[in-house]
């Protein structure tokens, strides 16, 4: 009878839900992929709720928990710091991005005015009570946007141009949005946007690597993301002419963690996901070439191991959950059209190159456990475009005719997959 009583009151005393010994245990796991999803999220306030759950339910089942235990230790000390670094850092911005404009202001007093002189066009937004950490200067076309620090409580945003131009801004949740263009460039757009039936596909690229990250180093000491980043921009350019929406998760040379590349792409609700890589051998070995294809999948093909776990380097010290787990955890629905995508682009870049160069290699499609397609909410693809060890391959790759006609066969591959599954 204690004994019963004491299970009951284990039961209630604890929020997951355990009815029985199979509920926790389902419960468990239910809560464990939801600790995935928000860890590739970076979604800290689910990470804590689903910790939460999970310690709960292991304690229950008398689980071994105490990594979940140290981790959720370690976010709720983080949340806290957070909150008390607020009142001290109120008063500044915080700046997400610059086209569109995106930033964090401390409140919604701001003031939006208009200065209109010859040849001159400016927009202007003052924030009050406001810090700005730094000067800002971009140019998107023919516009300038200036952000500074006007006096001592007001940050200015200036756009400014010698054409007039299209603005509007608005504010959601304490952030401050900006959109423009030329007005010269809306009746073009609209006309075109009348014969382009997949103008509202988004699609982000992802040039691997980056930064302090070069990827593989190949002949004559050629870096990977160079070549990568070059052929990101060149597709990019097509796609948009064929009307998609496009986003790159890095636009120069700049390290981009993996978990944020994918998460960028789910937060853009990108339609596809195409990361872009180069290949290589083993030392002094220059024979391998050919382009290759990659869909998310667990494997046991040796080939496709030791490509992934060439890309996967950034996160061979995950310690907090075991990486198989969370291949598979993921993407299980999205898998087959991952592997028809991955199909179309092999396709049409093989068909594409082969009527302008010789000695093209179709090295296929297969599945690999990409880190960097885990948590996409869409079909994801990896290209490893050719291999910088090879003396061929390597010359073609940093050519830009080469890179051209690359890219249209991926942008091929893309209006193929789309006309198949609109």
């Amino acid at each position: 009878m204690k004994k019963l009583i004491l299970l009951f009151f284990t039961i209630f005393l604890f929020g997951c839900n355990t009815k029985s010994y199979n509920t926790a245990y389902n419960d468990y796991y239910k809560n464990q992929q939801l600790y995935i999803n928000a860890l590739l999220n970076n979604d800290k306030k689910s990470q804590i709720k689903a910790l939460k759950e999970l310690i709960e339910c292991g304690e229950y089942l008398n689980f071994d928990i105490s990594t979940y235990k140290k981790k959720y230790q370690s976010l709720i000390k983080t949340s806290q710091k957070k909150v008390k670094k607020t009142s001290y850092f109120s008063k500044y911005i915080k700046i997400h991005s610059t086209n569109p404009l995106k930033i964090t202001i401390p409140s919604n007093n701001i003031k939006h005015f208009v200065i209109k002189r010859k040849n001159i066009y400016k927009e202007v937004i003052d924030i009050k009570n406001a810090i700005t950490p730094k000067f800002i200067k971009r140019k998107i076309e023919n516009i300038t946007l200036k952000i500074a620090q006007f006096n001592k409580n007001t940050v200015r945003i200036v756009y400014s141009s010698n054409k007039p131009f299209y603005f509007k801004y608005e504010i959601k949740n304490n952030k401050l949005y900006t959109y423009l263009y030329p007005k010269t460039t809306l009746t073009k757009k609209t006309n075109y946007k009348k014969t382009v039936f997949n103008r509202k596909k988004v699609i982000v690229i992802d040039p691997g690597h980056g930064g302090k990250d070069s990827g593989g180093i190949g002949i004559g000491n050629r870096y990977e993301k160079y070549a990568v980043l070059n052929i990101a921009k060149k597709l990019a350019n097509i796609l948009k002419r064929k009307g998609y929406i496009v986003y790159l998760t890095r636009k120069s040379d700049y390290f981009v963690p993996l978990k944020k590349r994918t998460h960028y792409a789910n937060l853009k609700k990108a339609n596809l996901f195409i990361s872009l890589h180069c290949n290589i051998a083993p030392k002094h070995i220059t024979s391998p070439r050919g382009i290759e294809t990659y869909y998310l999948s667990p494997t046991r093909n040796e080939r496709a191991i030791e490509v992934a776990r060439l890309e996967n380097k950034e996160i061979a010290n995950l310690n907090y959950l075991d990486q198989r787990v969370v291949l598979n955890f993921l993407n299980k629905d999205r898998i087959i059209s991952s592997q028809k995508f991955g199909i179309d682009v092999q396709n049409n870049i093989i068909n594409t190159l082969r009527k302008k160069y010789k000695y093209i290699k179709n090295g296929g499609v297969r599945p690999a456990p990409f880190w960097v397609l885990v948590g996409t909410q869409m079909p994801a693809i990896l290209i490893e475009l050719g291999y910088l060890t090879n003396p061929l391959e390597v010359k073609r790759l940093f050519n830009p005719t080469y890179q051209y006609y690359l890219a249209k066969g991926i942008a091929k591959g893309v209006d193929s997959y789309f006309k198949k599954n609109p």
